[in-house]
């Protein structure tokens, strides 16, 4: 199988899967993944025309009555931000006049019962209603806009208090509904929607229309927006309403905290919490993020699809084409593009936020293909080197040749070797003396001995040739010592020649081994046809070599080594000089020596 465009191939199909379909754990995973860059970035500038006018606990415990008798409380409240010149005031409550109702019936059952008679003004006076009511009047009248809420749903009748609704006129109505994602964090918000009697807005966007400061050309587009979290919670300029109303009572109102400013009333600490980015909050501060992204212009927005899907094409074609030529340079850059596009989406999002989890996925994709790829060329290569070099050379020189990244020798290449060729003295009378079984059976054992000394001087058993063998040292890896451990080879060749171990094997015949080292420069590499291929070594140097083992027989020597191996020889070794001559086919002359006494 042919893994060349696997990496096209998965790339394509993800990338048309992912981008033309929806798939919910993907958008999930990018929901969290924005969660996260909005906890990265922390704390930021909210607009200083927003301050909270907050019922926290200590607003609670001050007040001292259940919430159906604050009444009198909001209308200070009312009277304090219209003195003040506030800009608008926002009611996120909801009130119920069902309490105020209940109370005047309970008054009226006791007074019956007591044979009370109580004044109509009586039961008008003892709403709570009454003087907030009065006070948002007043509040209206002194050029502080009102601004009420009402929960509503798309394509359904408006609902809005009647308690408020004459103060606050319609206009000055919006729904605060705010809807969170599948995973029931807030995240977005629908600036305007559409009733049985045309648009409805938000009351976050009715409260920047009515505060002055909003210009109808800032955001063209009201439907649904990305909130941009300016922080954690109590980021928004927070007072609470105790703080505020006893300032007024002293004679101190918090004019200059309040003058201009857009008031929000809500929880802030003990009800009405939503999910957002930075954990929940309360829903009065989500609105306050939405005003601030209202009159700034700084919602989120999404990097167009067509223009994601442009930059990650583009880059993952040129990834592609580098991967067609250079695979490591194209996971390189793949890896370090990913990591690029990572950290950019999660620390530049602002107000454009770049998407993370599709081209993430994708570029990832790519580099996971590619490296399986190159991966698995790698172990191929491996296996074919093993396959080939596990026959001539030991496991510990065939551990190199593993962790080398070079495999020129494999097409071939050329070096200053250490060849050895060893031949049997008598082997021709032996073979005719014995039958095959035991022929083969001697010469396994032979092989195998010799072979395990050559190996075991990091050369390499080239082949067998009948009774004869060549080796040669100082490749595939080359190493320094070359010609000392093709010195050693040879002699602990002879000395296994002229052991007891040996004769126990030649049947009782009488067998020498002739050998022959010579050093030169040598083409060796994977040599052959498509069915056979064999690591061997050609040239000169070989014949040479072949040449001087012939001449044992003549100078009734074991061992004979050339003058050039001898240059590179560093070890102490007994050698002799025999001779200087010109060998058959040759010009120039050679010197050659043996060693003595070469089973020490």
């Amino acid at each position: 199988m042919r893994f060349r465009n696997l990496s096209l191939l998965l790339c394509l199909t993800v990338g048309v899967l992912i981008y033309a379909g929806s798939f919910g754990l993907l958008e999930d995973a990018e929901n969290r993944l924005l969660d996260m860059k909005f906890r990265l970035r922390g704390q930021t500038e909210v607009d200083s025309r927003i301050v909270i006018a907050g019922i926290d606990q200590e607003t609670l415990a001050w007040a001292a009555r259940p919430l159906f008798a604050w009444g009198p409380l909001y209308g200070e409240l009312a009277q304090t931000v219209g003195q003040a010149a506030a800009s608008i005031l926002l009611l996120d409550l909801i009130f119920s006049p069902g309490s105020e109702s209940a109370i005047r019936e309970h008054v009226k059952e006791i007074s019956a019962r007591l044979q009370l008679e109580l004044p109509q003004k009586f039961y008008r006076e003892i709403g709570f209603d009454k003087p907030f009511r009065s006070a948002l009047m007043e509040m209206t009248a002194s050029g502080t806009a009102l601004v009420a809420g009402f929960a509503w749903e798309n394509d359904q009748p408006v609902f809005s208090d009647p308690a408020l609704l004459h103060i606050a006129k319609k206009a000055n109505t919006g729904y605060f509904n705010l809807a969170g994602s599948s995973d029931g964090v807030i995240r977005s918000l629908e600036l305007s929607g559409q009733s049985e009697n045309g648009p409805v807005y938000a009351v976050s966007m009715v409260a920047a229309m009515r505060s002055g400061f909003y210009d109808n050309k800032i955001i063209s587009d009201l439907t649904k927006k990305q909130i941009n979290f300016r922080g954690p919670r109590k980021n928004v300029r927070t007072i609470s309403v105790k703080d505020i109303i006893e300032a007024s009572r002293t004679g101190k109102p918090l004019t200059k905290a309040l003058q201009n400013k857009i008031v929000l009333l809500g929880f802030t600490d003990i009800t009405d919490f939503k999910a957002t980015p930075f954990g929940f909050m309360p829903g009065v501060e989500v609105h306050a993020n939405v005003i601030d992204n209202i009159l700034n212009n700084r919602f989120l927005t999404q990097l167009k699809t067509e223009y994601e899907l442009a930059m990650v094409a583009i880059i993952l074609i040129c990834l592609l084409i580098t991967a067609s030529k250079k695979r490591l340079a194209a996971i390189a850059s793949g890896a370090i593009i990913t990591a690029l596009w990572l950290t950019l989406s999660l620390f530049w999002f602002d107000p454009t936020f770049i998407p993370t989890v599709k081209p993430v996925l994708l570029l990832m994709l790519f580099v996971a293909s590619e490296s399986f790829v190159a991966y698995r060329a790698v172990y191929l290569d491996r296996q074919r080197v093993r396959n080939v070099f596990s026959r001539y050379v030991s496991d510990a020189v065939l551990k190199e040749i593993l962790a080398s990244n070079d495999r020129d020798f494999m097409q071939g290449k050329r070096r200053q070797l250490c060849i050895m060729i060893v031949d049997i003295r008598g082997f021709t009378s032996f073979s005719e003396q014995h039958d095959a079984h035991e022929i083969v059976k001697f010469l396994n054992s032979y092989f195998a001995r010799l072979t395990e000394i050559i190996m075991n001087n990091r050369g390499v058993v080239d082949k067998f040739l009948g009774d004869g063998l060549l080796a040669f040292f100082n490749a595939p890896v080359e190493t320094p010592d070359a010609a000392n451990n093709a010195v050693k080879a040879a002699q602990q060749i002879i000395k296994y020649t002229n052991s007891p171990e040996f004769k126990a094997i030649c049947l009782g015949a009488e067998l020498k081994a002739g050998l022959a080292v010579h050093a030169g420069t040598t083409v060796f590499g994977n040599i052959g046809s498509a069915r056979k291929t064999e690591f061997t070594v050609i040239g000169d140097t070989v014949n040479t070599c072949s040449r001087m083992e012939s001449l044992n027989k003549e100078y009734k020597t074991s061992t004979i080594l050339s003058g050039e191996l001898i240059k590179s020889v560093t070890i102490d070794v007994n050698c002799k000089f025999l001779d200087k001559l010109c060998l058959r086919g040759k010009s120039e002359e050679i010197e050659i020596y043996t060693i003595d006494n070469p089973e020490e």
